[in-house]
């Protein structure tokens, strides 16, 4: 009885460091939207070194138990046994004090489901350890061998290899309750949508969706009552909280942005929503890798163009790649509900300054108007031009339109300015993807002190993720100072920074957030600007 209970003991113990040593992998799958494949894909990338501390804690667990199991061998194999629990206890906890240097992009969000995944990851840990150890102690009374007595429950100390894969297995056998749960709140939202008179709004693309969203909401809230999806609420659950919350009753306009990672995820969607009008922003290599080409992006986007939607109003670089689509993706009836944004046209008297962007908005049967907003960059002027000629469609005039716009505020984290103590903040901390990255540079490029970037290079864009990191490298080539942050695709960009002629001495590479905002208090100066762009990956 009493070796029951003090194996109990035991578990419960290496269960509590096991959980606590990878709690941030619960982040990681809640950033991976729950998938164990995404999980799995990121896990096994070459340049995640997360695997490989798991198997150092493994690995030094098992050295030193070993070790030490053999120099106290002299007191007999119980004594050298408990003894040799120390080290890798030790061990255990030296790497939860260690882990918390390795930050999340976003913090783990406490939510019912990380509790319930929480509750079941805990339990498989105490069931698998029980087992594990049962087993371990019913071997070495069989096999009564003094030397393996000594060394009977060295190879518990390799259980933190199993940990990912048994967070994979609690995952899947909580999706057993979350999954039907879901779906029957979508189905409950979507009879809402239907029963409802709202006009529906879809905005969809690589990149811009949600700062496109929230131009969009000010420019029609001049005439109608609008509630949009609100942060990056993307997904059908998302929208479906939207749509159940208490914001959405009595409103005239539902904009709903559109998130997706492979070919039939905008369908999806679009069967939820049935968008009247939608707003397809354009494509790029971001979630490559979970699309497996760029051509599938373009595919899997222009599922917004089959929707239903009676006007799709697109990014002018769309034109050229919708219209060559074949017609088993897109008939050419489809193709025509397209209305493609000449920027060269719609945008002039453009001036990008440090602080703000100003332009002339020429939109078809209305006056010019003249726009000076907070924000910064062309692609801003491309994405107020774009919401504007939506507007134009859905009845706005121009007045209502120019007044719309002059409520236009920065999107937290979208190249948000921040000022403080005369320290210039440019925040482009969310999802950073190819072509925004440019944009960001060159807007850090325009302030006249000294320029700075953090960031930890491109994610989610497969293959592509060398080539593009080394380009980004090569357009930070001038700034004063490149911080690169984390141990995922630095190296790329440190590569292509050097090769395009970057100074050595003004790049350098920290493991954390943290660690680069310490450096930052030590050396920033007034008038100095800092671009945090993509802070970190999803999954770091």
């Amino acid at each position: 009885m009493s070796e029951v209970i003090s194996r109990i003991a035991a578990c419960i113990a290496c269960t509590c460091f096991f959980y606590v040593g990878t709690y941030k992998s619960l982040g990681a799958l809640q950033q991976c939207g729950y998938k164990n494949e995404r999980f799995s894909r990121w896990l096994k990338r070459k340049d995640n070194l997360y695997y490989n501390r798991l198997a150092l804690w493994s690995g030094l667990g098992l050295l030193s138990t070993a070790v030490v199991s053999l120099c106290f061998s002299f007191a007999g194999a119980v004594v050298a046994r408990l003894v040799s629990a120390v080290p890798f206890f030790l061990f255990c906890l030296l790497f939860c004090a260690a882990d918390r240097n390795y930050a999340l992009k976003v913090p783990v969000k406490n939510t019912g489901r990380v509790k319930r995944l929480s509750a079941v990851y805990l339990l498989l840990i105490a069931c698998v350890s029980y087992i594990v150890v049962a087993l371990l102690d019913f071997a070495s009374a069989a096999i009564k061998s003094e030397l393996y007595d000594l060394f009977a429950f060295l190879p518990y100390t390799l259980m933190p290899l199993l940990l990912p894969w048994l967070l994979c297995l609690a995952n899947l056998l909580d999706g057993l309750y979350e999954n039907p749960r879901n779906k029957k709140f979508v189905r409950r939202s979507g009879q809402i949508l239907d029963e409802s008179k709202i006009v529906r709004v879809a905005v969809v693309g690589s990149y811009g969706k949600t700062s496109v969203k929230n131009i969009l909401k000010s420019i029609l809230s001049a005439k109608y009552s609008v509630v949009e999806t609100p942060e990056s609420f993307n997904t059908p659950v998302g929208i479906a909280k939207t749509v159940t919350g208490p914001d959405f009753a009595g409103k005239e306009v539902l904009i709903a942005e559109m998130g997706a990672r492979h070919v039939g995820d905008i369908a999806e969607l679009c069967g939820l929503v049935k968008p009247d009008y939608a707003v397809f922003t354009g494509v790029c290599a971001q979630h490559v890798e979970t699309f497996g080409s760029e051509e599938n992006i373009l595919k899997g986007k222009s599922e917004i163009v089959k929707s239903g939607a009676k006007k799709i109003v697109c990014g002018g670089e769309l034109k050229e790649k919708i219209a060559a689509l074949s017609l088993d993706v897109l008939s050419i009836s489809e193709k025509e509900k397209c209305l493609y944004a000449d920027y060269a046209a719609l945008i002039s008297d453009l001036k990008l300054k440090p602080h703000a962007t100003s332009f002339t908005l020429c939109l078809p049967d209305t006056d010019a108007i003249a726009v000076e907003l907070p924000l910064l960059g062309k692609h801003s002027a491309e994405n107020v031009a774009l919401a504007a000629l939506l507007a134009r469609e859905m009845g706005l005039t121009g007045e209502e339109i120019a007044r719309g716009i002059e409520g236009i505020r920065p999107v937290p984290h979208r190249l948000q300015l921040i000022e403080g103590d005369g320290v210039y903040i440019l925040d482009d901390s969310y999802n950073a993807n190819p072509r925004g990255a440019r944009e960001a540079v060159e807007a850090l490029k325009r302030f006249p002190a000294r320029k700075i970037v953090v960031t930890p290079g491109l994610v989610e864009t497969g293959i592509l993720d060398e080539k593009l990191n080394g380009e980004l490298g090569a357009a930070l080539v001038g700034l004063d100072e490149v911080i690169l942050v984390g141990e995922t695709l630095v190296g790329a960009v440190k590569a292509g920074y050097l090769e395009a002629g970057g100074e050595e001495e003004k790049i350098v590479v920290l493991p954390t957030l943290d660690a680069a905002q310490a450096r930052l208090s030590e050396t920033l100066s007034a008038g100095d600007c800092v671009l945090f762009l993509n802070d970190l990956p999803d999954a770091w």
